[in-house]
């Protein structure tokens, strides 16, 4: 089940990428156009972020739980993802990565 559930989650925002779909602007307000999946998009082809499997593998390794949403964002210019966890135990973990290093820079309880 979770593996399927993971293939979802990959499988839309490939499609997500692909097609370019508009992103919601930050808080920052470094996205307001709303180009940031094509940004990560060509980010990841250059090189210069690590592609979300990869990231999604990092996220899986540290928290057990469920992926319930992935939130691609610009920040200061810097690329993040946000990953929403939902534990066994039923607790929503917002977990916040670095898209270049891989490093988890900030993790929440709700």
């Amino acid at each position: 089940m979770r593996v399927l559930f993971m293939s979802v989650i990959t499988l839309s925002l490939a499609g997500l990428l692909s097609a370019g779909a508009i992103a919601h602007a930050d808080d920052e307000g470094d996205d307001a156009d709303g180009r940031t999946l094509d940004a990560v998009q060509e980010a990841v082809e250059k090189g210069a972020i690590k592609p979300f499997s990869e990231l999604r593998d990092i996220v899986s390794r540290r928290f057990r739980g469920d992926i319930v949403r992935v939130e691609p964002r610009r920040k200061h210019g810097i690329f993040l993802y946000k990953f929403k966890v939902l534990s066994p135990e039923g607790q929503l973990v917002e977990i916040e990565i670095d898209a270049a290093s891989g490093t988890i820079l900030e993790v929440e309880n709700e």
